[in-house]
């Protein structure tokens, strides 16, 4: 049995518990506790503006990032390739016709196929892809097309330098080339047809044809890069806004402008096989 000393009765519990010194001991420590929880709710909140500024703020740099590989490829095609590749293919088609015509007996063998090769070498673009990479990847809470998009950019920019760079080379041995084989090699390595002893080089033709595309690869997966990202800042601000008051973040707008792009920027419907991969919304 627990014996329980003499002085601890009912009256005198009730005493101590009734007294100044208990009522200021429990006011402290509910005074305490509460002042407690309301610092850990502030660094709460805090806490979590700062994750949506920090957010916010990385979403406007990778946005800055893709616009400026898109405007990179985009210029490219302007100064260099648009007119580069255009010329080219009107000429590759102009010389099979002509070889089908004379095939069929419509002209004279001795119709001769008039060109001028177009040997300037085309710069590699440089973006940041890996500033770019890293922001995505490691600062972004994005997924679905954002994440798909980044990896898909910075393959079609690999491949559009490779391209550059294999067509450079073979410019520089063009020009090596001694003024006879100029006259009799040039045309069939530049437009890929037979000669010599049977000889077939596409090695020039598939580079033009890997400019063409690739370019167009790179402006096109950069500026749905944009899209994307505006659309994924713009989620998170919203949510930003409706949790705390007065939010002055905004996220980067990025344009295009029509008349300075215009014939410029590949048609969605060239990539219909990827965004059906890829569908809208994936990243919600």
């Amino acid at each position: 049995m627990t014996c329980i000393p003499e002085f601890i009765t009912w009256e005198n519990l009730a005493a101590i518990s009734n007294s100044s010194f208990t009522t200021s001991l429990v006011g402290a420590l509910a005074g305490a506790y509460a002042g407690a929880y309301a610092a850990q709710k502030i660094a709460e909140r805090s806490k979590e503006r700062a994750e949506f500024q920090s957010q916010i703020r990385n979403t406007n740099a990778a946005i800055t990032l893709s616009f400026m590989v898109c405007n990179a490829a985009i210029s490219l095609k302007k100064q260099q390739t648009k007119v580069l590749c255009e010329t080219y293919f009107k000429k590759q088609a102009e010389l099979e016709s002509l070889i089908k015509k004379r095939k069929l007996g419509e002209i004279s063998s001795d119709v001769l196929f008039e060109f001028q090769a177009d040997l300037r070498i085309v710069p590699i673009p440089v973006v940041p892809i890996n500033g770019l990479r890293a922001l995505v990847y490691e600062k972004l809470s994005v997924s679905g097309r954002p994440i798909a998009l980044v990896p898909t950019l910075d393959g079609a920019l690999s491949s559009l330098a490779e391209t550059i760079e294999n067509r450079n080379s073979l410019i520089a041995s063009f020009k090596q080339l001694s003024p006879r084989a100029r006259d009799t090699a040039l045309p069939a390595l530049y437009f890929g047809r037979p000669y010599g002893d049977g000889h077939v080089s596409t090695e020039y033709f598939d580079t033009m044809t890997g400019l063409k595309n690739q370019t167009d690869d790179v402006i096109f997966f950069s500026r749905l890069l944009c899209e994307e990202l505006a659309e994924h800042g713009n989620r998170v601000l919203e949510k930003f806004k409706s949790q705390f008051k007065g939010v002055m973040d905004q996220i980067n707008a990025f344009e295009l402008s029509p008349e300075k792009t215009a014939g410029l920027i590949p048609p969605n419907e060239q990539y219909s096989e990827w965004l059906a991969g890829f569908p809208k919304g994936s990243d919600k």
